[in-house]
């Protein structure tokens, strides 16, 4: 099995604390600075509470469905 192309150092207190081995686009989201939150409990309680698209309110800590 080959590895994914892209190669992105996780560094914590000035040490490499993990290599992640991934594509293009996750690279690409990881590298842009992202807001990282643990929503497990959430997500476990209803999955629908949290996925990909929704808008995060940083106040209250909502997510919500965008509105077009």
């Amino acid at each position: 099995m080959e590895t994914p192309p892209i190669k992105i150092a996780f560094i914590i207190d000035n040490e490499v604390a993990d290599i992640l081995h991934t594509d293009e686009r996750l690279s690409a989201i990881f590298l842009s600075n992202p807001l990282i939150l643990d929503v497990t409990e959430k997500y476990n309680l209803d999955p629908n509470s949290v996925k990909p698209g929704m808008i995060y309110n940083p106040e209250d800590n909502t997510y919500s469905e965008r509105v077009e």
